[in-house]
């Protein structure tokens, strides 16, 4: 059984550990614990994403609750949809960077963000206690159906900060892959409204994910290659469009881990304030806000934990280094449309575009690793600290901070895995470092 509960929602492999039943079960809870109000139902591209979320539908339906469908659209437009139109909540289905036989429920609260750990344990308690109440025929909710509209009113936000006119003159050439996902029902909008002469790959939202549909360094790379020079910067979404990842063809500048720096440095520019990433993210976030006099904050791996630390410090902007921003003056969620305008807009007014600011970091070198969960995964944990010392941070399993970077050792809250990220400021560093916690699970 591959079921993923967690506060980032509730995910499996479709008709392995994940069907109607169990979808349905989570949505009646969920429904119980939100207060009165339509609920927006949206989802990414994937091929079971129609008939299971027909299914949940009926459920709410059944419950009373009337439903906003938006269809086909980015995991943020669902958000944002929620808060704009002050619905009780949201339900998105969609397993993110996992490949295309996953799926998932992610649970929006009516606040436009996904439900915090607090919230997120009233809906495990609900789910526990089984007690969905089912109303009769004249009580039963109805569907509203508002996918452009959602879409329209989403990107009107992102672009509202973003000076359009500077980016119009700029006349940028900027390539984007879709990868088949969410991302091409909203991206290329903001780039017609932009001006941005727009080269798209895989942008219709047919469900046909990419064998490795995470915008990672290696994928980047790759489709780096295939697109050839001549762009300002090549953009990839994955499946939801909530990350974006970054590259720009023909040097060193590739990776999910570009993206949150290079935003970061371009909006503190114009507007200082603190920032709030995760325990994972590059360290180059760690240079940029010293550059600002600002402070940052990390908090454990996974969007609710950052929106809960944005709103805790009261942030003027954040995210994850795996592509994801996060713009409180859009909506508290990931956006990889908020991260392609800000991109955007940065290659028009920074000094030197993106590529001066990119070559203006100190050399940062990140490996990563999946390992299989495994009974010894605890002793693992101790050999790590015989090895490294005692752990800096336990917010979310085990982090050592060093002068170039760190080690970070978590559980997933997504795969049943164990996650290695190390940083180093030279390849040989990083090696080292990640060899070093690899061999504390292999003994």
């Amino acid at each position: 059984m591959t079921l993923m509960v967690s506060v980032s929602g509730v995910r499996g492999i479709v008709g392995d550990s994940l069907n109607p039943r169990v979808m349905g079960a989570w949505a009646d809870a969920f429904a119980s614990v939100l207060p009165d109000g339509p609920i927006v139902v949206g989802r990414d591209s994937r091929t079971t994403g129609e008939g299971l979320a027909a299914g949940v539908t009926s459920h709410l339906l059944a419950l009373g609750r009337d439903v906003f469908d938006v269809g086909i659209v980015p995991t943020p437009t669902v958000q944002f949809a929620v808060e704009v139109w002050k619905a009780g909540g949201g339900i998105i289905l969609s397993a993110s960077h996992n490949p295309g036989e996953w799926n998932a429920l992610k649970f929006v609260d009516h606040d436009g963000s996904f439900l915090s750990p607090e919230r997120f344990g009233e809906l495990r308690a609900a789910h526990e206690k089984d007690e969905p109440r089912f109303v009769g025929a004249s009580d039963f909710g109805g569907v509203r159906h508002r996918h452009d509209e959602a879409l329209d009113r989403h990107a009107e936000a992102i672009l509202a900060p973003v000076d359009v006119d500077a980016v119009r003159s700029a006349k940028l050439r900027v390539a984007l892959e879709c990868g088949h996902g969410a991302g091409g029902t909203l991206l290329p909008r903001i780039a017609a409204s932009l001006g941005v002469d727009l080269v798209t790959r895989h942008e219709e939202p047919n469900g046909q994910l990419l064998a490795n549909p995470e915008p990672t360094t290696p994928t980047l790379t790759r489709i780096a290659s295939e697109v050839g020079e001549g762009f300002a910067f090549l953009a990839m979404t994955d499946p939801d469009a909530d990350r974006c990842g970054f590259a720009i063809p023909g040097t060193e500048f590739i990776g999910e881990e570009w993206t949150l720096p290079l935003v970061v440095s371009h909006r503190l520019s114009r507007d200082p304030g603190d920032v709030v990433t995760n325990l994972s993210t590059s360290t180059r976030l760690d240079v940029a806000i010293q550059r600002h006099d600002v402070s940052l904050f990390r908090t454990p791996v996974g969007e609710a934990h950052v929106v809960a630390g944005i709103r805790k410090h009261d942030a003027k902007i954040g995210g994850e280094g795996n592509g994801g921003v996060i713009d409180p003056e859009v909506h508290l969620g990931r956006d990889a449309a908020v991260a392609f305008a800000s991109l955007c807009e940065a290659e028009a007014v920074q000094p030197g575009g993106l590529r001066a600011m990119a070559e203006s970091f100190p050399s940062r070198i990140m490996l990563k690793d999946k390992v299989a969960v495994s009974e010894n995964e605890v002793s693992s944990l101790s050999i790590l600290e015989g090895e490294l010392g005692p752990a800096d941070d336990r917010q979310d399993g085990l982090r050592w901070q060093f002068e170039d970077g760190f080690v970070h050792v978590r559980a997933s809250n997504t795969e049943p895995i164990v996650r290695i990220v190390v940083e180093a400021g030279d390849t040989d560093s990083a090696e080292d470092r990640m060899a070093r916690a690899q061999a504390a699970f292999r003994a």
